[in-house]
């Protein structure tokens, strides 16, 4: 599997965890995403953030959209 592929599934498999911890629906994180440009934040962060375990990941993310003046209400789990 080439590289990309790769950064892909795992961007697939983050974001879905994300969405499953914050409860999110499919509709409600792709605002979500699209507001703070979530994927590109894990892209940019592959290399370092795929070696940690989904909760930390999921934290960081949550952490990142705080960082971006995300209001509490947009994520139902607060870190």
């Amino acid at each position: 599997m080439e590289l990309e592929q790769v950064i892909a599934t795992w961007i697939s498999f983050m974001t879905t965890a994300v969405r499953s911890a914050c409860g999110l629906s499919r509709s409600q994180f792709v605002i979500l995403a699209q507001k703070y440009k979530l994927i590109p934040f894990l892209a940019a962060h592959y290399e370092l953030l795929h070696y940690y375990d989904n909760d930390y990941v999921v934290d960081d993310v949550i952490r990142f959209v705080h960082e971006q003046g995300g209001a509490a209400d947009e994520l139902s789990r607060i870190s």
